[in-house]
């Protein structure tokens, strides 16, 4: 068991490591490793195959449907038992669980995009304790809620699976796998509370026209006994600025702004520190910090000569984004370790994307993620999760549920200089037409994310621009996938097999999807299928292709191109070109004409496994043409 302490004063044990689980009725218990989920245990133990490799996806559906317990004991000393507080903190539980402590309710957790951090210090005992979680199958969840309330069908597999706020593409997307993870996804731990506590540290900045900046900054404290607080701010040349207090503003005379890479030419942003630090009774009992930089985001949404402009501008200067969508980069999410976080932002950067999009039927993206993009001058646009389907905003449990996660990805994220824009949704409105009989879903679609979902965001981040959706028109449902106004998801080509040179004809002011399908590397070809599997019709190859009709369109496009391979790896090789040619001519027609079109960002940056999909970068790091 660790205990550390965070930051100066701050003291935690964490119960990261080994635990034990169980199916929900089985006798024995195995081991489990956490952060992790049950697929990950099941295979460490030798109990199912991995789901990424041949067929082996659909042996293993019968671990979503089932209900799994996972328990640890720890050790808590008469010292610990003193503190004034003792918090159970979970960064991230998947998803519908019951949390015991010695036996006893602590909490119920149904939302895997946000923390719980609860009291538990009445459940403790001093010397040998006991943490259990319960969790309840996620597809059996959702079978549940849709017989009580039954949402449009879903293209992309379980109806229903709107009604659980856990990544949408764990049931499956057209490039994922149906593999509906439960689990303890990220850090879970116990801190020790003596004193005070600074539940949040606030941070913003502004320009003002004289060319100085000034910095706001609040902590927010929870007293359990008389204390006194600092805020400090470090800047780029490591000077400081102090005041005492919970509530501060500094004034930056000549502040460094912050700036993409492709813009000021350096290797790593200037970042201004600010922290917060609680004294009571004589000593540090917390503190915490963060990083912000000096800058201002606009999104333009002006009227002009061709229409209504969509055009990000960066202190000032306009952006042509030069983007790429991401999806979360494996289906098991806990797998994926900084050292790959570090390599896919490296290759966005080596690439000259200055905007990296994250996709809203995924993760809100992590600290790490920002902190990297932050420091490296990438821009985030992110999106809500939510995605391609009607919510049940009408449900007042659920809309509750929802803001209560809107208000902690908000404040977690809010104070990045390299998040460019809040986006509701992506693709609802393009769906609108499917839910022509159940019309309670149209009108709450609108009602949140055109009247209520800003509004939340404004109590947390008064800056941050917002657009309701992605594509988005002159207002809902009006204008969504015109070419004058409001972003784009154009896929005529591929999805709809218009010509490859077809986007030339598309004046849009800003396509923020498109996308054209390859075959991944041969490398990683070799991870997930036998030689005896190398044909499009293959039974694996058909199993890692999850866009309807995908091989058979590949080969349509080759054969618009090239003459048609008798060997596969020509397959391989011809595909990747072609999504290149493709890629490469939709994106030159609109750099030049920059000023009416104000970015291009292709589908997919990146792939979740090994699947034939319309990413520049397979799963295994492998760089296709396009990339």
């Amino acid at each position: 068991m660790m205990f550390q302490r965070e930051g100066f004063g701050k003291m935690k044990k964490t119960l990261n490591g080994k635990w034990q689980f169980r199916k929900v009725g089985d006798k024995l218990y195995k081991e489990a490793k956490v952060p992790g989920c049950n697929y990950l245990d099941l295979m460490a133990n030798g109990d199912i195959p991995d789901p990424f490799i041949g067929l082996n996806e659909k042996d293993v559906y019968w671990v979503g449907e089932t209900n799994w317990e996972y328990k640890k004991t720890f050790e808590i000393t008469e010292e610990e038992l003193n503190c004034d507080d003792i918090l159970l903190t979970c960064e991230m539980l998947d998803t519908i669980c019951d949390v015991f402590v010695n036996n006893m309710l602590a909490f119920s957790a149904r939302n895997c995009f946000k923390a719980y951090s609860v009291s538990i210090k009445e459940r403790l005992d001093k010397g040998e304790n006991e943490i259990r979680i319960l969790f309840r199958s996620p597809v059996n969840y959702v079978k549940e809620k849709y017989k009580s309330c039954p949402t449009p069908v879903n293209s992309n597999g379980q109806n229903g699976i709107v009604h659980i706020r856990k990544p949408q593409c764990h049931f499956g997307w057209d490039w994922g796998p149906v593999l509906p993870c439960s689990g303890i996804t990220k850090d879970i731990s116990l801190e020790f509370v003596d004193g005070a506590k600074i539940e949040y540290l606030f941070a913003s900045q502004a320009l003002n026209a004289d060319g100085t900046a000034v910095i706001s900054v609040r902590a927010d404290i929870k007293a359990y006994k008389d204390y006194e607080c600092s805020l400090k701010v470090v800047l780029p040349d490591g000077s400081t600025l102090e005041k005492s207090g919970t509530e501060a503003y500094f004034t930056i005379t000549d502040p460094e702004l912050w700036w993409t890479y492709e813009l000021s030419g350096k290797a790593e942003q200037p970042l201004y520190e600010i922290s917060a630090a609680v004294v009571s009774g004589g000593k540090e009992v917390d503190s915490t910090s963060k990083k912000i930089g000096i800058r201002k985001i606009e999104l333009n949404r002006e009227k002009d000569e061709y229409g209504r402009n969509f055009q990000f501008r960066l202190n000032g200067v306009p952006l042509f984004i030069k983007g790429a969508n991401y999806i979360p980069p494996d289906s098991f999410i806990t797998r994926f370790t900084s050292d790959k976080l570090e390599y896919l932002i490296d290759t966005a950067l080596f690439s000259n994307i200055n905007m990296i999009r994250i996709w809203g039927g995924g993760y809100y993206e992590s600290d790490e993620f920002y902190n990297l993009c932050d420091k490296k001058g990438i821009l985030v646009w992110q999106d809500f999760q939510f995605a391609c389907q009607a919510y049940p905003f009408f449900d007042n449990d659920f809309l509750d549920n929802v803001k209560e996660e809107v208000k902690y990805n908000v404040k977690r994220l809010c104070h990045h200089p390299s998040l460019a824009v809040w986006n509701g949704n992506n693709e609802i409105e393009d769906m609108h037409m499917a839910w022509v009989h159940m019309q309670k879903y149209v009108k709450w679609t609108e009602k949140f994310f055109y009247h209520i979902l800003e509004p939340e965001i404004r109590k947390y981040d008064k800056n941050t621009p917002y657009t309701p959706g992605s594509p988005v028109g002159e207002s809902h449902n009006v204008g969504v996938e015109s070419d004058n106004v409001g972003d784009t998801h154009l896929w005529g080509v591929w999805h709809g097999l218009k010509p490859m040179n077809y986007y030339r004809k598309r004046m849009t002011r800003f396509c923020s999807e498109f996308g054209f399908e390859s075959l991944p590397d041969m490398k990683a070809i070799e991870k997930f299928a036998k030689p005896s599997d190398y044909s499009l019709s293959s039974d694996v190859f058909k199993s890692h292709q999850k866009c309807a009709n995908g091989n058979d369109k590949m080969i349509y496009y080759i054969a618009s191109r090239f003459n048609l391979p008798k060997v596969f790896k020509d397959y391989v090789y011809l595909s990747q070109v072609t999504q290149n040619e493709c890629i490469a001519d939709a994106t030159e027609h609109w750099r030049r004409n920059k000023g009416r079109c104000n970015g291009s960002m292709y589908w997919q940056f990146n792939d979740c496994w090994g699947v034939c999909s319309w990413s520049s970068l397979d799963y295994y790091g492998n760089y296709k043409a396009l990339q």
